[in-house]
């Protein structure tokens, strides 16, 4: 199985630089020498790497020009899962909370997860309750209880969030 890290933008300048968006966590994993699975099963080698008000610059071996970069565009970067960084004991992958049920203080099911948005300050559930999605800040005073060997994680309900009607 392998892991979304990235996605090629745009070429840049001559030289088959393209312009990358990091989707990874671990800032270490684009370095002279890394290796990327492409969503067209290539691989492609990392030459070089620079930081770029847009992004970071990247060029790949055997990308030596625009033409060459330009069919870049779109390409997703991939990795083996094995790859990836060790996690701290109270930290999951938004991959792992994907379809979990969640559930009240009381045990009571309010939705389920659907999606995690990854943001620089802090993470969100994306949760489907009813016929409504709501966002709910992936914060400990929140989300106190996660158990995905369980299949559950333990929201605590803002009034109004899960239901038209107050508490």
């Amino acid at each position: 199985m392998n892991v979304r890290v990235g996605r090629i933008l745009k070429a840049h300048g001559i030289r088959g630089e393209v312009v990358i968006m990091s989707e990874s966590d671990s800032p270490e994993r684009f370095v002279h020498g890394a290796t990327f699975i492409t969503d067209f099963d290539t691989t492609l080698v990392l030459r070089g790497v620079r930081v770029h008000k847009d992004g970071m610059l990247v060029a790949f071996e055997g990308v030596t020009d625009r033409n060459a970069a330009e069919e870049l565009r779109g390409t997703t970067l991939f990795i083996p899962v094995d790859e990836r960084r060790k996690l701290e004991d109270d930290e999951f992958w938004p991959e792992d909370l994907e379809g979990l049920e969640v559930r009240d203080p009381q045990g009571r099911p309010l939705g389920r997860i659907t999606g995690v948005i990854v943001g620089d300050a802090q993470d969100r559930l994306l949760i489907h309750s009813g016929d409504r999605a709501v966002e709910v800040p992936f914060v400990e005073e929140l989300v106190p209880d996660v158990r995905p060997e369980s299949g559950f994680v333990t929201v605590v309900p803002i009034e109004g969030l899960f239901s038209s009607e107050p508490d």
